[in-house]
């Protein structure tokens, strides 16, 4: 019997005799004084060659010691192991250890590389100081060998019956069909024998063809069974034919005529022109001229059934080409609530024409106005929104053509002036502030900045370092349209904070102001 100690060296009693002694010298425990715990076992489904635990839950607390046992009861001719807690930490393994089984001081047992005959019942007992057993289960299962579908292949007509056979492994606790991966349920023309086995289809349909296959499954391992084909012969349903007639198409342009039809085996195409007929699925016309202008019928015949069945005619009319429209001005330049006209030049044969800006459509209304025929586009007053590209397209009935684009520029302000963190502001000497003005212009607007009749900078943004109470006073952001000549101010007031002198602004960091009675830090 082996011995591991975990502590100092026991007394040279052995576990067996040990632990029958302390089992024999309790009496059971009176009522409402038994340790109370249940075992939890991890994992719960416990494989062959795999790992297992059993611990108690709660983990009791002043445990004497523990025992394991294989059997229902605590048999000490069937001990697994003892732990000893008291007086020091000890294993002491039972006639029934394997080398596999290791203990712990939370009375738990861990068994490794489990065996299928590992199966059976384990009991645990506890002294607290007085005696407690528990038991639990333990099945170890074996993973399943790959199942098999009969018969492997199955062709049917149409509203034949299917049958399909799963033979499963010794073991198997559950069987599931799969067709084309998804799980396969019971109902309507789909049934199932009690024990899932057999699967029956009555009768089949053609969207019941594909790979079949079944999956079994235990506690531990699931395993599936090679595809099974099963084929439905069917059809032709209604034949279809690509593209969609009529076709009004360019003279000189390419068609491939296209005919389909729902059937298995594949069917047998014809396609009929006149007197004309073309072998094939596919008829690839080429260049197209007046010539080809007509009727075209597309027959499907099932090789095996003999059925057929004729696609509705397809009329086929070839047109010219459209050339490409063009737009004047080319170019517009506008001052906001000006007049914005342009002109489509469209080519013969047009037969609508449409406006697009920035490439949506333009439609008549409130300041912009088509000319009954469309050819003409006004904008009255123009608006900055107005501004983008602007392009007219020519249809007719086989060709769109467009125009390139032509830009409407719509100048505009500067309105809108603002100067951010906005005034009044209180600054104590020695901090710093940044202002930044903004306006609304097209162009983009020039911006300068002054302080009564002096000149401080040009730009959008201003830094200002407050080392002089002079400095205080009121600060005006001048924005200029460089093209149409306004202009439009805004204005900041600085007011000194009369708090202590800061020190210089290169000494500490510089957060933005609050935008109302500012206490700035030093920059």
């Amino acid at each position: 019997m082996g011995h591991r100690a975990l502590g100092p060296r026991r007394s040279p009693w052995s576990s067996a005799v040990l632990a029958a002694a302390l089992l024999l010298s309790c009496s059971p425990p009176a009522w409402g004084q038994a340790l109370l715990f249940a075992l939890r076992q991890d994992p719960q489904a416990a494989r062959a060659g795999g790992d297992v635990s059993f611990a108690l839950e709660p983990v009791p607390s002043g445990v004497v010691f523990c025992s394991w046992h294989r059997a229902p009861t605590a048999s000490l001719d069937l001990e697994i192991l003892s732990y000893f807690t008291q007086p020091e930490l000890a294993q002491e393994n039972g006639p029934a250890h394997t080398g596999r089984e290791t203990g712990a001081a939370d009375c738990s047992l861990r068994i490794s590389r489990l065996r299928l005959n590992d199966t059976g019942v384990y009991t645990v007992a506890v002294r607290h100081p007085r005696v407690t057993t528990a038991s639990i289960s333990l099945t170890v299962h074996a993973p399943l060998t790959q199942p098999a579908v009969t018969p492997h292949n199955v062709t049917v007509t149409e509203n034949d019956t299917v049958t399909l056979t799963c033979h499963s492994p010794p073991s198997t606790q559950t069987v599931a069909w799969l067709h084309a991966g998804a799980p396969v349920l019971a109902g309507g023309r789909l049934s199932l024998s009690p024990d899932n086995h057999t699967l029956t289809v009555r009768p089949a349909q053609r969207g019941d063809a594909g790979a079949y296959a079944c999956q079994v499954s235990n506690a531990i391992s699931t395993n599936r069974s090679d595809n099974a084909t099963v084929t439905v012969i069917y059809g032709p349903d209604a034949v279809t034919v690509t593209p969609q007639g009529p076709l009004d198409l360019p003279a000189g342009s390419p068609l491939t005529l296209t005919c389909a039809a729902t059937a298995l085996p594949d069917p047998r195409y014809t396609w009929f022109f006149g007197a004309t007929r073309h072998p094939g699925a596919t008829w690839i016309l080429g260049r197209l001229s007046p010539a080809h202008g007509g009727g075209y019928v597309c027959q499907a015949l099932n090789p095996l059934s003999g059925r057929g069945r004729n696609s509705s005619r397809l009329e086929l009319r070839v047109w010219e080409l459209l050339a490409q429209p063009v737009v004047t001005p080319h170019n517009v330049t506008v001052t906001e609530n000006d007049t914005v006209t342009l002109t489509c030049h469209s080519p013969p044969s047009t037969q609508t024409v449409a406006w697009l800006r920035a490439g949506a459509p333009v439609s008549a209304g409130g300041r912009l106005s088509l000319s009954p025929d469309n050819r003409t586009l006004t904008v009255r007053p123009a608006q900055r929104g107005d501004a983008g590209a602007y392009a007219c397209q020519v249809s007719n009935a086989v060709s769109t053509n467009r125009s390139d684009g032509v830009n409407i520029t719509v100048l505009y302000g500067p309105d809108g002036v603002t100067i951010a963190p906005p005034g009044p502001l209180w600054l104590r000497l020695g901090s710093r502030l940044d202002l930044c003005c903004a306006a609304a212009a097209a162009p983009p607007p020039r911006f300068a900045w002054t302080r009564g009749n002096a000149s401080l900078a040009a730009g959008s943004c201003l830094r200002l370092d407050f080392e002089d109470p002079g400095q205080a006073g009121e600060y005006r952001c001048r924005a200029t349209n460089p093209t149409l000549g306004r202009a439009a101010e805004a204005a900041a007031l600085l007011l000194q904070d009369e708090g202590p002198l800061l020190p210089p602004p290169s000494t500490q960091p510089n957060p933005a102001p609050p935008p109302v009675r500012a206490r700035l830090q030093t920059a």
